[in-house]
């Protein structure tokens, strides 16, 4: 007797019911998280630029180049899962770096032929590419 493999698909993106829930609870929770920091690196950059250099003794540069690495590895271990919350997480975490990673280097630069949009684009056209790719690999 022969046996075959049998090898189904997943036809669903970000999991179904209570996976699709909690993948979007957690993205939720996470994006609110860096709205309240970005608030207060906004609100007080004098002070957000000395907690960031007092934290781990890093230069300033150095924390959203963390987190971008760390959100590029849990967005390439998402790809080689099934689910596809690491995926979200790790965009996020990317696209956020890149927006404090302006921050820090001053929104003025990336104000490309004086758009002052410009500077809020370039995060979510990378999150945005990033999870177009998750969801073209997943099908």
């Amino acid at each position: 007797m022969r046996y075959r493999a049998v090898v189904t698909a997943e036809t669903e993106y970000m999991g179904t019911g209570r996976a699709k829930v909690w993948t979007y609870l957690i993205v939720a929770g996470l994006l609110i998280v860096g709205v309240l920091v970005a608030n207060f690196a906004l609100s007080n950059p004098e002070l957000a630029s000395k907690g960031v250099d007092a934290f781990l003794g890093m230069p300033p540069w150095g924390f959203p180049a963390v987190a971008a690495a760390v959100g590029l590895v849990i967005y390439l271990l998402g790809l080689k899962l099934e689910t596809d919350w690491p995926e979200a997480l790790g965009a996020l975490l990317v696209a956020g770096a890149i927006a404090s990673g302006e921050f820090l280097l001053g929104w003025k630069r990336f104000e490309l032929g004086g758009l002052v949009v410009v500077p809020y684009l370039i995060p979510l056209v990378v999150f945005l590419v990033m999870m177009g790719y998750s969801v073209l690999r997943s099908k």
